[in-house]
């Protein structure tokens, strides 16, 4: 499924996002970007951010604590710039973004869990084609052959709208426009846990979300505009798939002009 977003939020902050799920299949990767050699190079470069939480250069990036958020930057190119952060094994984590410039060079960001060395989800977000556009792919893989997933749009705590996709949903057979009204944005990942068999999340499902506030994301939907302030992708687990548990870092690659951490926690696992 691909959803087209507009605006200068995630235009300038998300543009496009590609997710790998909870299977825990680790996407291609040549020899100089593998994980040891991100890690190698991430432990020349670390410092402790927020809650304890240690944040790591990779590529040509660097940190910086300002004293109020954790500056990020040399973010020129998406496949090796950036940071991880390492922390207790985890359920929950949230990062509070400012973000600018992402657009500008064409290539966007993505995002990783992982458990130990184990890539657990990924979510990548990419310029769409039109000015102020950007473009959300997720793909998950906990079951074979790829997992469906639901789309869910909430606002003030209420569910506004949701679309099941099943996983092989054709690239561009459904176009949402997605207007962004903010100048910065959460984003968040968790691996839900059972709390009930009224639950409609199933145990072990990737969650990838993105909040903002008020009029946040708007989708244009069969030429109707539904707007909110939190946009999910949940993946529908399916029968015999072993669920993740929790995840202990999270790869954020960016090429952007800005990119501030101005908070970050987790939810420790059980």
């Amino acid at each position: 499924m691909m959803m087209k977003l507009t605006g200068r939020l995630l235009a300038a902050a998300l543009l496009s996002v590609t997710a790998a799920g909870c299977q825990g299949e680790e996407p291609t990767t040549t020899a100089g970007d593998s994980l040891a050699t991100q890690e190698a190079k991430a432990e020349q470069a670390c410092i402790e951010g927020f809650e304890g939480i240690k944040n790591c250069a990779t590529g040509r990036a660097s940190l910086t604590n300002t004293g109020k958020s954790i500056a990020v930057s040399g973010l020129a190119n998406v496949k090796e710039d950036g940071f991880s952060s390492e922390f207790p094994r985890a359920t929950d984590w949230v990062l509070k973004t400012e973000l600018g410039g992402v657009g500008a060079l064409g290539q966007g960001f993505t995002l990783a869990a992982r458990d130990g060395d184990q890539v657990v989800s990924a979510i990548s977000v990419q310029p769409g084609k039109e000015r102020d556009a950007v473009v959300v792919t997720p793909s998950f893989t906990g079951r074979a052959g790829g997992s469906p997933f639901t789309v869910n749009l909430w606002r003030g705590g209420t569910l506004v709208y949701s679309h099941f996709y099943e996983q092989d949903y054709g690239v561009g057979s459904v176009w949402y426009q997605i207007h962004i009204g903010l100048t910065r944005v959460d984003f968040g990942f968790r691996n839900h846990s059972f709390t009930s068999m009224f639950d409609r999340i199933g145990a072990g499902a990737c969650i990838w979300n993105f909040r903002g506030t008020g009029d946040a994301f708007t989708l244009d939907v069969d030429g109707k505009r539904v707007s909110g302030d939190f946009l999910e992708m949940v993946e529908e687990i399916g029968d015999g798939h072993y669920p993740y548990t929790g995840f202990s870092a999270i790869d954020v690659k960016a090429a952007a002009s800005t990119f501030n951490i101005l908070g970050e926690s987790t939810v420790a696992a059980k």
